[in-house]
């Protein structure tokens, strides 16, 4: 994994803890099994649109890829990998 696509997860993992602590905030809730609920779908949700972007989807069966506009580089290469396959690795 390069330096670019483990910044990339682990950005969605900042970005998953914060929309779980932000809803259970706002609903003023700190009950375990709704946090760990919230988890499951936030994550559910995110491996899915990965799994469009990789191809695997009702939406399309083409492959796509994130593409920094600066340099041109593919988020999927170097070293080639399936996004949604990432995911287990960095959320929760």
């Amino acid at each position: 994994m390069n330096d670019m696509q483990k910044k990339f997860f682990e950005h969605l993992a900042v970005i998953q803890k914060s929309c779980v602590e932000n809803c259970m905030a706002k609903h003023g809730t700190s009950d375990k099994d709704t946090e760990n609920l919230m988890y499951d779908v936030t994550y559910d949700v995110i491996t899915k649109m990965l799994e469009m972007i990789d191809g695997y989807s009702d939406y399309s069966n083409d492959r796509h890829d994130i593409v920094n506009t600066a340099t041109g580089e593919g988020l999927k290469n170097d070293p080639f990998i399936e996004l949604h396959d990432m995911t287990e690795n960095f959320l929760k």
